[in-house]
């Protein structure tokens, strides 16, 4: 009895399709879905939706295990590029990773991304040894926030330098580590280059006392709360996490960004930045990451 009435549930479950697992493209419609209740797909960004999508298999780095699978789809819109959409490939095919062209401000009851943090590129520098290094995203992304007070008219933290030029002013006061690109993260494997959080803080408060730069630079862990008032109150944060490179995908590495916002999508929370190794179509493009990839926050404040 207990076989018939199991082969009469399978039967059920065959015709009425319970269980069946959403096909990729439904599951990514469903995302732009969730996207667009969040309020990320208003205006121009309207008839956002995907053109083609990949199975992506993450490789092993310094800075992370292989990983599961995920979906990467780009997407299009009807002014062409519209940025690109990642989610796990089993589970709950939850969004990992998002980048909406053109999203460089945001003000929704869920979600808030600041605009004007200057979206410096890292860019290549002589090393020691006369091969090119990278600038390095703790000083490029330090560079970018001190340009964003400077803008502001706060205080003049960038006094005569260029954006590069502040890049390099901060970077000679950090101990940088080059790293060979074993992975291939830069195209031409050109060396990579890092610094420790900790450096990067009394590195910014050497310069801030140099130039009498008001301010208050702290090292926190992550939290979603902390975000969210630096955020609210108009204050841009320094962020290290462990996220995909959208250029090549497959590979992920620690990195240091510049926060801007904060979002709740389908009940899970995502930081808004400026990544100094992400060239998007329109400059100032924000890009997602799910805040559980996030380890630390630089909380820059200024006192006056």
């Amino acid at each position: 009895m207990g076989l018939v009435r199991a082969s009469l549930c399978l039967l059920v479950a065959l015709l009425l399709g319970c269980g069946a697992e959403p096909s990729v493209e439904e599951q990514g419609r469903e995302h732009l879905e969730s996207l667009r209740r969040a309020g990320m797909l208003g205006a121009q960004r309207g008839s956002t939706q995907i053109l083609k999508v990949r199975k992506v298999q993450p490789v092993a780095t310094r800075w992370s295990p292989p990983g599961g699978q995920f979906y990467w789809a780009t997407l299009q819109s009807d002014n062409g590029e519209a940025g690109y959409l990642a989610w796990r490939a089993k589970g709950g095919h939850e969004i990992v990773d998002f980048s909406l062209e053109g999203l460089t401000e945001l003000a929704a009851p869920s979600a808030k991304a600041l605009a004007g943090v200057p979206p410096i590129q890292q860019f290549a520098i002589m090393g020691a040894d006369g091969k090119p290094v990278a600038s390095g995203c703790v000083p490029t992304s330090g560079g970018s926030l001190m340009a964003y007070w400077s803008n502001r008219g706060t205080f003049d933290w960038q006094a005569d330098d260029s954006h590069q030029g502040l890049v390099l002013r901060l970077r000679d006061r950090l101990p940088m580590s080059v790293l060979p690109d074993d992975e291939g993260y830069t195209d031409g494997k050109m060396a990579l280059a890092g610094a420790y959080p900790d450096a990067w803080v009394t590195g910014l408060r050497a310069d801030a006392a140099q130039y009498r730069v008001a301010v208050d630079i702290k090292l926190v862990r992550y939290s979603d709360q902390v975000l969210r008032t630096e955020i609210s109150k108009g204050r841009p944060a320094l962020l290290l996490c462990n996220v995909l490179v959208p250029r090549k995908p497959e590979l992920t590495w620690g990195h240091a960004v510049v926060a801007v916002g904060y979002a709740e999508i389908a009940g899970r929370s995502f930081v808004g930045v400026i990544d100094n190794f992400y060239v998007c179509k329109q400059p100032g493009t924000v890009r997602w990451i799910a805040a559980d990839r996030c380890s630390d926050l630089v909380l820059v404040r200024p006192t006056q």
